[in-house]
């Protein structure tokens, strides 16, 4: 098949973590942990010196392949690894990822058991939390780190800050439970943020002073994730949580910045035809052929992850060319006009977000097209998109195949 890398360009990482692939892929995706590693020595840089760093791995690093990250970056100078609920911390651990791990979210009565046999640590956001994980501790008898998420304006998890000392006190008189960590969440950060973020900073810096009045001094003090991070708010805590930057996007939107996206989402070529003038494409007819036009079929669709809303919306790479998505993206495949690329072959990779050559299609234009955010493209990409894991020092070249036969036509 065309358009793969070529030995000279990437080696694709071969380790017990990934899954046996076959020769010849309906859609896939290309994860330069190469670039990954560059956009944290980034992210470390403008945190400052003496920060630590919580490589943020939530929704399979979102959308990345968080074991796979995990064990690329988790001896790269990171202090810990953060993830949204227990069943993402008990995959690392049973990945055989030994670094310290935090379940940023809530951890849920019936799983607190195996994340404590995982010597995982835990977010809690109440005195009640702190007395349940209390009692399973002890029936365990293990030691657990615990960080105390203070609520500053978000609205969404976490205690009041006047509930603070409380619980802190809490988990003080409870036998296992180490105060491990002190955290809140930015409901906005960056130049979207402005005075909004600087009082929930204040807020929490009045929650740290009085914890130390009363003697609690936890490791880590940690508010910033990616957007935080990235703007002009003073590094005045000593732990970040940096997520999307580390996969290359800025979360403010902006494209000059030191990052690299590492993710490209590919797929193929696999049938094409000629249509008249007037066809009607797709279910419901929704585009109408505006001249003698040829359409490729892809097979990709909504069940990857490849949004409905992308309907006459989208476009992508055809060697290195803008195509646009024509008809309603269906469950496994999705139509574009390739009558301006006369070349386009059966079997050519196609750039469905990435580059190929000159061409290239960021994750914020795919968001815009589905009204929505990058997050939730990159968090989106379904399970049967494979991931290929590949050592780069640049994005790999996208090379078109050599016409091969022509298209149907009526």
């Amino acid at each position: 098949m065309g358009g793969l890398p070529t030995p000279g360009e990437a080696r694709v990482v071969i380790s017990p973590i990934q899954e046996p692939m076959l020769q010849h892929q309906r859609t896939w995706a290309e994860v330069d942990l190469d670039a990954i590693g560059r956009n944290l020595a980034e992210v470390r840089r403008q945190a400052g010196a003496g920060v630590d760093l919580m490589l943020v791995l939530k929704a399979d690093a979102y959308g990345h392949g968080a074991v796979p990250v995990a064990w690329h970056l988790a001896n790269d100078g990171v202090a810990c690894l953060g993830v949204g609920d227990s069943t993402e911390a008990l995959e690392l651990r049973g990945a055989g990822v030994t670094a310290p791990i935090l379940v940023l979210g809530a951890v849920v009565s019936g799983e607190l058991q195996d994340v404590i046999r995982g010597r995982i640590a835990i977010t809690v956001h109440s005195g009640d939390r702190v007395r349940m994980l209390r009692k399973v501790v002890g029936r365990d008898g293990a030691s657990i780190p615990v960080h105390v998420k203070v609520d500053t304006g978000m609205g969404r998890l976490g205690c009041h800050p006047e509930r603070v000392l409380g619980i802190a006190r809490e988990i003080r008189r409870s036998e296992g439970l180490v105060l491990e960590g002190v955290a809140t969440h930015l409901a906005s950060a960056g130049p979207d943020g402005g005075a909004s973020a600087e009082r929930q900073v204040r807020r929490f810096r009045k929650v740290i002073a009085a914890l130390a009045e009363e003697g609690f001094r936890p490791t880590w003090r940690h508010a910033y994730a990616s957007g935080a991070v990235l703007s002009t708010l003073p590094s005045t805590f000593n732990m970040v949580r940096p997520g999307l930057a580390v996969y290359g996007v800025d979360p403010h939107g902006r494209t000059d910045t030191h990052l690299t996206p590492a993710l490209s989402w590919r797929t193929q070529l696999v049938f094409m035809k000629d249509h008249r003038r007037g066809a009607r494409i797709g279910y419901q007819g929704s585009w109408t052929a505006r001249r003698r036009s040829r359409i490729a079929t892809l097979p990709v669709g909504y069940n990857d992850g490849y949004r409905f809303a992308f309907s006459n919306r989208a476009e992508v790479l055809v060697r290195g060319r803008r195509c646009p998505v024509v008809g309603r993206v269906s469950m496994d495949y999705v139509c574009v006009d390739v009558t301006d690329v006369p070349e386009a072959s059966i079997g050519d990779v196609v750039t469905l977000l990435g580059r190929d050559g000159e061409g290239v299609l960021r994750v914020e234009e795919l968001a815009a097209w589905a009204d929505s955010i990058p997050y939730e493209i990159l968090c989106g990409i379904g399970r049967r998109v494979k991931r290929r894991y590949v050592r780069t020092a640049s994005a790999p070249r996208v090379a078109a195949r050599e016409p091969e036969g022509v298209a149907e036509s009526p």
